[in-house]
């Protein structure tokens, strides 16, 4: 059970409690709050968050004991390997919670904490073997809400895969390879190959 104390704005929201065993339908905004949930069983891969900073990815560590409450500074690139296969960048703090539990991992995700954010998110790709950032959109979600984003992100995806020329990385021509939406139901066999590679 994941329960939240969020700021006020326009409105009194004081809190927000949602199980994370029963995963999420979407992405409900709450107050000034886009947040998932969701849970993997024990032998599935687990969910990896990694920073970009410069030029280098860097792994947030998990625990087989304990849980990771991990905050992402607005402006910083990340992403989730397993759960979405392109970068994300937000204009508000992000913060990721991993939980180890009996029968599996639990998981939220929370992006906000500021009124009338997020306003904007981005998405891209980071090349595997220079590092470099590439192919980043900027989606306005303040009046559409953040399915918008998402929505944008997947058809990104699709364009992303069909052509090697948008995959090739500006600085060392690397191809990078397929990669995946937030959205499993949409998973083409390739994709789903791609959210389960290492």
């Amino acid at each position: 059970m994941v329960s939240l104390q969020l700021a006020q704005s326009g409105g009194p929201l004081l809190s927000y409690t949602r199980s994370m065993v029963e995963g999420s339908a979407g992405w409900p905004l709450q107050g000034d709050y886009a947040i998932w949930s969701g849970n993997l069983d024990k032998n599935a891969s687990p969910y990896l968050l990694h920073e970009l900073v410069g030029q280098r990815v860097l792994p947030v560590p998990i625990s087989s004991g304990r849980a990771i409450l991990h905050p992402v500074t607005r402006g910083t690139w990340f992403e989730i390997r397993h759960l979405f296969g392109y970068w994300m960048r937000a204009d508000v703090d992000t913060v990721w919670l991993d939980a180890p539990g009996e029968n599996g991992r639990y998981y939220t995700l929370c992006i906000g904490g500021s009124e009338a954010r997020p306003g904007e998110v981005s998405y891209g790709w980071v090349c595997p073997n220079c590092g470099v950032l590439f192919g980043e959109a900027t989606i306005d979600v303040a009046a559409e809400g953040f399915q918008t984003f998402l929505n944008a992100a997947e058809d990104g995806v699709s364009r992303f895969n069909a052509d090697d020329g948008m995959r090739s990385c500006p600085q060392c021509k690397h191809v990078h390879p397929l990669t995946y939406g937030f959205d499993q139901t949409k998973d083409t066999d390739a994709t789903r190959q791609a959210r389960l590679a290492v």
